[in-house]
C-alpha cells in the first residue's frame, strides 16, 4: 500500500514527494508523465502498475522520450485537449503501434469565460476554481464516458493527459480510480501530486487561454491569482466529487449514468487489478 499519501483531511504527508518519484517517467519533454496505479483498491486488490499513465501536453518529447515510452508498452492516447490546442501543439509521439483517441469540445464556457466574472483576487481565483470543476462533471460526462469504456474494452496500457495535465486529466484518473473502488481520499492525494511537479505556465495557458486575450487575462488577474489557478489542491477534485455526489447521489451513481455500470466496472477490475503481495506493497 501507498502509506506515503495517508494524511488527514485529505492532505498529502510528507512522503508525497516520495510516492511522486515513484511514479513519474523521466522524460526530457514532460514533467507530469506519471503512472496511477499502485493504489487500494476494490476487494483488498491494488490498481496494477503500468497499465495507466496520465500527463501533460506530448508535444516536446524528444526521440528518447519515445523510445522510453514505447518501452513502456502503451498502446492508447487519450487526448482530452479541444482542437486549438492539438493543432498549436501536435504530438510528436506517433506509431503504428499507438491509437489516439481525441475528442469533440465538452465545456460550455471556458475557464477563461468563467474567469470574466470572478473578482481577481486569490479568493477570487479560487472559488473560480472550485466552480469550474464542479462543473467537469457535467460537461465533460460525454468524454469521461468513452474513456472509461475504452479502458473497459482493453485499451492499455493507456496515457489520458491534456495541456497541463491537471483539470481535465485529473477528472478522468479520478473516475477511473473510482470506477476500480480506490477511496477519495487516496483520489485526492494522487490528483495533488500535480501540485509537487513543475507545471509548466505554458501548458496550463493553453488549456484556459483563448488566442488573443493573454493579455486580457493577465491585465485582470496578478501573478498571486493566477498561482491559485495553477495549484492542484485536493478541494479542487473534491469540488467535483461533491457536485456528484449532488446530482447523483454517488460516484457509482455517476459511473452508472455514463453507461459504465456494475459489470464494467468488475471487466476494469478484473483487467486492472491485482493481489497484494505478502508486505502489502505494490511500491
Amino acid at each position: 500500500m501507498d502509506r506515503a499519501v495517508r494524511g488527514g483531511h485529505g492532505r498529502m504527508s510528507a512522503d508525497a514527494e516520495t510516492m511522486l518519484a515513484q511514479r513519474l517517467v523521466a522524460l526530457d519533454g514532460s514533467r507530469n508523465f506519471r503512472d496511477f496505479g499502485g493504489y487500494p483498491a476494490a476487494d483488498g486488490r491494488i490498481v496494477r502498475r503500468g497499465r495507466l499513465f496520465r500527463a501533460n501536453r506530448l508535444s516536446r518529447l524528444s526521440a528518447d522520450d519515445c523510445r522510453r515510452l514505447d518501452d513502456l508498452g502503451i498502446r492508447t492516447i487519450f487526448d482530452l485537449r479541444a482542437r486549438h490546442e492539438r493543432e498549436a501543439d501536435p504530438t510528436t509521439w506517433t506509431g503504428d503501434h499507438l491509437e489516439t483517441h481525441v475528442f469533440r469540445p465538452g465545456h460550455k464556457r471556458r475557464l477563461i469565460d468563467m474567469a470574466m466574472d470572478y473578482p481577481p483576487t486569490e479568493e477570487g481565483a479560487h472559488r473560480l476554481m472550485i466552480d469550474f470543476y464542479a462543473e467537469l462533471p457535467r460537461t465533460m460526462a460525454h468524454v469521461f464516458g468513452e474513456v472509461l469504456h475504452r479502458i473497459a474494452d482493453g485499451a492499455v496500457p493507456c496515457v489520458i493527459h491534456c495541456s497541463a495535465g491537471k483539470d481535465r486529466t485529473g477528472m478522468a484518473a479520478a473516475l477511473v480510480l473510482a470506477a476500480l473502488g480506490v477511496e477519495r481520499e487516496l483520489i485526492l492525494a494522487d490528483y495533488a501530486l500535480t501540485g509537487l511537479t513543475r507545471l509548466d505556465t505554458g501548458d496550463q495557458a493553453r488549456a484556459v487561454l483563448r488566442d488573443g486575450s493573454r493579455s486580457a487575462f493577465h491585465e485582470r488577474f496578478g501573478a498571486d491569482a493566477i498561482a491559485v489557478m495553477m495549484a492542484a489542491p485536493p478541494a479542487y477534485i473534491g469540488a467535483a466529487l461533491d457536485a456528484i455526489d449532488a446530482s447523483h447521489g454517488s460516484v457509482t451513481g455517476y459511473l452508472d449514468s455514463l453507461g459504465v455500470d456494475e459489470a464494467m466496472r468488475q471487466k476494469m477490475r478484473g483487467a486492472l487489478l491485482q493481489e497484494q503481495d505478502r508486505e502489502g506493497s505494490n511500491s
